[in-house]
C-alpha cells in the first residue's frame, strides 16, 4: 500500500504521484486544493473508492505548512474501542484500563487531523464528533478534565455521503459542519489523460520496464478502471510478481478481458453465441487447459471441442 490506514506521514515520504496527473479535471482539483491549503477551514474531500482521496490530503498537507498530519480511518477500529483510541482514557475508566492513555487526538496539536471515511461513523459517534468540532474540546473517557484540540480538520468520504444525509444515515448538521469547503475527486474513467501517467508511475515504482504499443495504450485508456487508482496499482503489482516488463500481453490480461466482457454485455446487444464464445476464450486463456475449462463449464471435453469448432465456422 502507498499509505497507512492510520498514523503519521512525514513530508519527506509523502506520495508524489500528484505531479504525474495530467487530466484537466485533476488540474482543477489541484488548483482547488492549493487555494485552501493555508486556510484553517474544514475540508471534505469525497469521491469513489480508490480515486486517491488520501493522495490529495497528503498534497494539501505538504503545501500547508502544518507541522504534522495524523491520519485516522473511521472504519478501522470497532465503535466500542474508537472513543478510547481517539480520545484516550483515565485508569479505571473501564475493565482493562489499568493505566492512563492520552489517545491519538492528543498528538494532533498544531497539525492536521485527517478523519478518513467519515461516512462510516455511527450516528452516536457523529453526535459526539459534531460537538467536538464545534467546541474544539473533548473529554477522555473517565475524566472530568476537558482537553483542547488545536488542529485543523480534514475529512474524506465516499461519493454517496449526500445520499446518506438524505436517508438519515449521516447527520445533516454534521455534514454542513465538515463540508465548509467540498472537493469532489472525479473517477478515473472521467480522467482519461491520467491513466497512462499513473501506469508508468506505478510501473517505475515496481521496477518494471515498459514496452507498450499504441494499441496497448489505447486499450489502457478505454478500460473503465472501476477500482480507480487502486486498481491500477493492483494491476501493476500483479504484473511485477511474474515478470520484469510491462508489455501488451499484460494489457490484454485476463483480468481486463473479464471486466471488458462485463462492460460489453452491458453496453451492446451481443448474441448468446457471441457471449458464450467470449467467455470460453477467456477461460482458455486463463487456465490454458481444455480439460480444466470443460470441468468449469460442467460439460464434456467433446462438447467443448464441438463448441470451439462452431466458433471457427462463424
Amino acid at each position: 500500500m502507498l499509505w497507512k490506514n492510520y498514523g503519521w506521514m512525514e513530508k519527506d515520504i509523502i506520495f508524489t504521484g500528484i505531479r504525474h496527473l495530467k487530466d484537466q479535471k485533476s488540474l482543477e482539483v489541484k488548483e482547488k486544493i492549493e487555494k485552501i491549503a493555508h486556510l484553517n477551514t474544514n475540508v471534505l474531500i469525497y469521491g469513489e473508492t480508490g480515486v486517491g482521496k488520501d493522495f490529495w490530503v497528503y498534497h494539501l498537507y505538504q503545501i500547508s505548512g502544518a507541522d504534522k498530519l495524523l491520519n485516522l480511518n473511521c472504519g478501522d477500529v470497532p465503535e466500542t474501542l474508537l472513543e478510547s483510541e481517539w480520545f484516550g482514557y483515565k485508569q479505571g475508566a473501564f475493565t482493562g484500563a489499568n493505566r492512563d492513555y492520552e489517545g491519538k487526538w492528543k498528538h494532533a496539536r498544531d497539525g492536521i487531523l485527517f478523519l478518513n471515511q467519515i461516512d462510516l461513523l455511527s450516528i452516536n459517534l457523529q453526535s459526539r464528533l459534531l460537538r467536538i468540532i464545534e467546541r474544539k474540546k473533548y473529554f477522555p473517557l473517565g475524566s472530568n478534565q476537558e482537553q483542547t484540540i488545536d488542529a485543523r480538520f480534514i475529512f474524506s468520504a465516499d461519493s454517496n455521503i449526500e445520499d446518506k444525509v438524505r436517508s438519515g444515515e449521516f447527520r445533516q448538521d454534521l455534514f454542513y459542519r465538515i463540508s465548509a469547503y467540498k472537493i469532489h475527486i472525479p473517477p478515473l474513467r472521467e480522467r482519461k489523460k491520467d491513466i497512462l501517467p499513473l501506469v508508468l508511475h506505478f510501473a517505475k515504482k515496481a521496477g518494471l520496464k515498459v514496452a507498450i504499443s499504441r494499441k496497448g495504450i489505447k486499450r489502457l485508456k478505454t478500460y473503465r478502471w472501476g477500482g480507480n487508482i487502486r486498481e491500477i496499482e493492483s494491476f501493476i503489482n500483479n504484473v511485477s510478481i511474474s515478470r520484469s516488463e510491462l508489455v501488451d500481453e499484460d494489457i490484454y490480461d485476463l483480468h481486463l478481458k473479464a471486466m471488458d466482457l462485463l462492460d460489453t454485455m452491458k453496453d451492446s446487444d451481443l448474441s448468446l453465441l457471441q457471449l458464450e464464445r467470449e467467455y470460453i476464450f477467456y477461460l482458455l486463456k486463463k487456465y490454458r487447459s481444455k480439460v480444466k475449462v470443460a470441468d468449469i463449464l460442467k460439460i464434456s471435453r467433446k462438447s467443448l471441442y464441438n463448441k470451439l469448432k462452431k466458433y471457427e465456422d462463424h
